[in-house]
């Protein structure tokens, strides 16, 4: 009895669920034909275009006509009484499928079907092109495929559009995925994604995203390749397209990372990458692509290698009862610098002497040498006391790789440890870079030098930035180009604005700032 219950309480309950998804699914079948036919009568915003422009199309809109059906039958029997008079006609088939009602469309040709009842909407655009939109509705998504069918040449440019919009002529605004595109059918071109258009007479179409414009020939080919920020009208005819100025970025390897960035100026951002503008307002923030290296650490000057001179109190009674100096100074190398009767020499921890106090100066050591001055004028002792560099020049610059900058009251040259001049040129002036090269200049000119005073890039510029890599920035008749340690032009000079970023390890160059295109359109 019991079991007997349990069972009819089970087949209660089984068609009780049983109607709950019927009606489910009828609830569902009903919201999906609503939303189709909403759709089906929604006819999408055309995008207002100049009426001088309408009237001066160069290909006329497809005028067809407009049938319904309420079945197919009816329609098979309109097709073979013949009575489509008009060329084209748009039909559509209205009927209903399990208590749903649906909607097919095809278009007719002289009485004959060329656009099979495949789409769900058809619309009327160019000479024998229609836009037709299929509607796909699944459990949990609804959308829309839309496409542009020729009905003579049965072609179908299907590019997954959500909308199409007919503009004239052979012009259409194709929307897809978020963006939009002009299409010419007629040309078989599709323009670059655009925010805005506007036409130009009949012939050009001003296209512009992200506050750049383009112009483009009505066919939506480029016909001002260049992007552009004003387009200025100046009288019925004449045109002037205000251009933007040009910028590209360099590694300082002399990697070109971006290439003609269209804006008003750059700027360093705060962390990495660059502030872009456009019209006085920021068009990109921290704008970059490139994974960034550490930034190079600068080089340190040659300078003293000194420390203080702590000496306990038996080592300096030993060192004065030796040598018996009048004062005693800093520690360099390990040897102690001191003065007796007016000169100087070195002396090492216990007092033994190992440069004679013979010298008016002496220089602390750097790459074992010491500059030293007598009667005014400039040479080199090793630790030995061996003068391998005569005393002869005015000015006289630490050793450092094997090469030291001396200046003999004329000319500046690098010579090496035994008084060699490592160049053949000599220089008027000389200025360490960063990086511990050496600006050389000469005549107004610029050159470079190595650490080891060997001359990279002989004075020949009128400016060069050490960017410590193997890429220098260089001008030349007031421009600026990129050129390698071993003298290979990276880039010419077309530039006349640069910016090292230091932070970034990157060079920013600007092109020269171009004249506005001035074009005429004559009336017709």
């Amino acid at each position: 009895m019991t079991y007997s219950i349990w069972r009819n309480n089970l087949n209660r309950s089984c068609v009780t669920r049983g109607r709950h998804i019927r009606f489910l699914l009828t609830f569902f079948l009903c919201v999906s034909a609503i939303l189709i036919s909403q759709a089906q009568t929604d006819t999408s915003t055309q995008i207002s275009v100049d009426s001088a422009f309408l009237k001066k199309t160069l290909l006329q809109a497809n005028t067809a006509d407009y049938r319904r059906f309420s079945s197919e039958q009816l329609f098979a029997a309109a097709l073979k009484k013949k009575s489509f008079t008009t060329p084209y006609c748009i039909v559509s088939i209205t009927d209903t499928l399990g208590n749903v009602i649906r909607k097919r469309s095809g278009v007719v040709f002289a009485n004959k079907l060329v656009i099979p009842f495949q789409y769900d909407s058809i619309t009327a655009a160019a000479k024998d092109e229609f836009i037709c939109t299929e509607y796909l509705v699944g459990r949990r998504f609804f959308s829309r495929n839309v496409v542009i069918h020729n009905a003579r040449t049965k072609k179908i440019v299907s590019i997954r559009a959500s909308a199409i919009e007919y503009i004239s002529g052979s012009l259409y605004i194709i929307h897809v995925r978020g963006k939009k595109m002009l299409y010419n059918s007629a040309a078989q071109k599709f323009s670059a994604p655009l925010d805005t258009y506007k036409f130009i007479d009949t012939l050009f179409i001003l296209t512009s995203v992200a506050e750049e414009y383009k112009l483009l020939h009505v066919n939506c080919g480029s016909f001002i390749s260049s992007p552009f920020k004003e387009l200025i009208h100046s009288n019925d005819s004449v045109y002037n397209a205000i251009l933007f100025n040009a910028w590209d970025i360099y590694k300082n390897t002399g990697e070109k990372i971006f290439s003609k960035l269209n804006c008003d100026s750059l700027k360093i951002a705060a962390g990495h990458g660059w502030n872009i503008y456009r019209n006085g307002s920021m068009f990109f923030r921290n704008y970059s692509g490139f994974h960034y290296e550490n930034a190079v650490k600068p080089f340190v000057p040659v300078g003293t290698n000194h420390c203080a001179a702590v000496i306990d109190k038996f080592d300096y009674d030993t060192m004065k009862m030796r040598i018996n100096f009048d004062t005693i100074f800093h520690q360099s190398d390990y040897l102690y610098l001191y003065r007796k009767v007016g000169k100087y020499g070195y002396c090492d921890t216990i007092g033994n002497v190992k440069i004679a106090h013979q010298y008016d100066t002496i220089t602390d050591w750097h790459d074992n040498m010491a500059a030293i001055r007598m009667k005014n004028k400039w040479g080199y002792v090793t630790k030995r006391e061996q003068m391998t560099v005569q005393p002869y020049y005015t000015k006289a610059l630490p050793f450092a790789n094997g090469a030291a900058a001396v200046y003999d009251g004329k000319k500046w040259m690098f010579i090496n440890k035994e008084g060699k001049n490592i160049n053949s040129v000599n220089y008027d002036s000389i200025k360490q870079t960063v990086s511990g090269k050496w600006y050389v200049y000469n005549k107004g000119l610029t050159g470079l030098c190595d650490i080891d005073g060997r001359e990279i890039i002989p004075p020949m510029y009128q400016y060069l930035l050490d960017t410590q890599a193997d890429v220098l920035v260089y001008k030349t008749e007031g421009l600026y180009g990129l050129i390698a340690k071993d003298r290979t032009i990276i880039c010419k000079p077309v530039y006349d604005q640069f910016i090292y970023d230091s932070t970034n390890n990157c060079l920013l160059l600007k092109y020269i700032i171009q004249t506005p295109l001035l074009f005429v359109i004559p009336k017709q």
